[in-house]
């Protein structure tokens, strides 16, 4: 989960509500409140809290009482935006009390509100592959689709369903649609040719993609163009939320697809410095070992494990993770560099899960705050692609760094048995090649 500023203000202003309600309660029970010590101190008191704020001094206590209530453990900046949240909030309820006490407000009766309890509608259900077939029909007459307009609105709309599944059409949000977004620069080109993908979920695609082209940017928007013109007729028959839902396109003239370059990746460091630890360690994880996200994410304390005298991390399909192929399950060295950050010590102050972020949520909480600073073409699984493609340039060979990134046979054909794992001290030695 990641910082949630309008979650942040909501809470802050639930918080402030509350004991906003109480004061009043009490100067509604006093029969002269202008007279008492709160009243009489209130704009010595605001004038205070006012410059607390320009000097950034914040109540800890009702910044732990915002923590308590939230999954994410936020930064120091962030915490500091708490704080400052808070203050504001405070200032603002304290300035309307002294307003209503100078106009005599708790002097009258006080107003007795009748509270109106509206039953809770329920949402009708609908998703995307439930309306596929109207929106088909409805562009089709209208707009007098041929056959190819027609063949590249299924392919489009059929990557929406596989990324939205049974997700309720009134409950996608933009975010989603950005995240997809970034998933299509994954998606292997003529995708519905390959038998090896036929009748496979998304996670089989992404988790399965390493062997093959991607889309380039002009399909990619082709795809986006049909997924806008899908949400429009969504929103103009009320089977969405009334918002924006328009997808922006990419540079036709951006490159291919192609991994971080090193000082990309030393920037997305320099970036994530102060970020939470957890966060840092999936993307230390990703840069060095190559992993694909969900893999990370799913990872757990027993799953670092030491063979003889070296270190590794066993991807595995224990405890109903979705590690889909054989080849995907390994054990692999760990480098060096993870080990002098602190890997270990992370690990052992975890009881079971390291990480408490879905590969999902970490990768719009990556989109959100760290894409547009490094490369707008680039997502985080181009940290995997870089990996991928040091072993490619360096002196190895295929079927040895294709056993460290979990790789399926592909288009390709290996001939090299993966029931026999490879000697760890063997694969080890792939770790001298990524040096950043």
């Amino acid at each position: 989960m990641s910082f949630d500023i309008n979650l942040i203000h909501q809470l802050v202003e639930e918080f402030h509500n509350t004991l906003l309600e109480d004061t009043e309660k009490d100067l509604y029970s006093i029969k002269n409140p202008e007279d008492t010590l709160f009243a009489l101190g209130l704009e010595d008191n605001i004038k205070q809290l006012q410059n607390e704020y320009e000097d950034g001094i914040y109540d800890k206590n009702e910044i732990q009482t915002i923590l308590n209530k939230i999954s994410y453990k936020p930064n120091f900046d962030e915490i500091n935006e708490i704080g400052k949240i808070l203050l504001s909030s405070k200032i603002n309820h304290l300035k309307t009390i002294n307003n209503k006490i100078d106009n005599s407000y708790y002097n009258k009766p006080k107003p007795i509100i009748k509270k109106v309890v509206a039953g809770i509608e329920k949402k009708p259900y609908r998703n995307v592959k439930s309306t596929f077939e109207r929106f088909k029909k409805y562009h089709k007459k209208t707009y007098n689709w041929s056959l190819d307009n027609e063949q590249l609105g299924n392919r489009a709309l059929n990557l929406l369903d596989l990324y939205f599944k049974d997700k309720n059409l009134m409950d996608i949000e933009f975010d989603d649609l950005e995240d997809f977004r970034d998933i299509l620069l994954e998606i292997p080109k003529r995708l519905t040719t390959y038998n090896f993908f036929k009748g496979k979920d998304l996670d089989f695609i992404l988790e399965n993609n390493d062997d093959y082209d991607k889309l380039d940017n002009t399909t990619i928007n082709n795809y986006i163009e049909k997924v806008n013109l899908y949400f429009a007729y969504m929103r103009k028959i009320k089977y969405v939320e009334n918002i924006d839902f328009t997808i922006p396109t990419y540079d036709e003239n951006g490159k291919n697809r192609e991994p971080y370059t090193y000082e990309e990746v030393s920037k997305i460091f320099d970036l994530m410095k102060n970020d939470t630890l957890e966060n840092r360690f999936i993307t230390y994880i990703a840069a060095y070992q190559g992993m694909r996200l969900k893999e990370i994410t799913q990872l757990q304390k027993e799953d670092i494990v030491k063979i003889g005298d070296i270190n590794c991390i066993s991807i595995n399909t224990k405890e109903d993770k979705t590690t889909k192929t054989k080849k995907s399950v390994r054990i692999i060295p760990i480098h060096n560099k993870l080990l002098e950050l602190g890997l270990l010590e992370f690990v052992n102050s975890k009881d079971k899960e390291l990480f408490t972020i879905s590969n999902k949520n970490f990768s719009s909480y990556f989109r959100k705050y760290y894409k547009s600073l490094i490369n707008d073409e680039k997502t985080f699984y181009c940290l995997r692609h870089l990996v991928i493609d040091i072993f490619k340039q360096s002196d190895c060979k295929k079927e040895h760094y294709q056993a460290f990134v979990g790789h399926s046979q592909g288009k390709d054909t290996i001939t090299m048995d993966y029931g026999n794992p490879f000697n760890v001290k063997l694969l080890s030695k792939l770790l001298q090649f990524i040096d950043y």
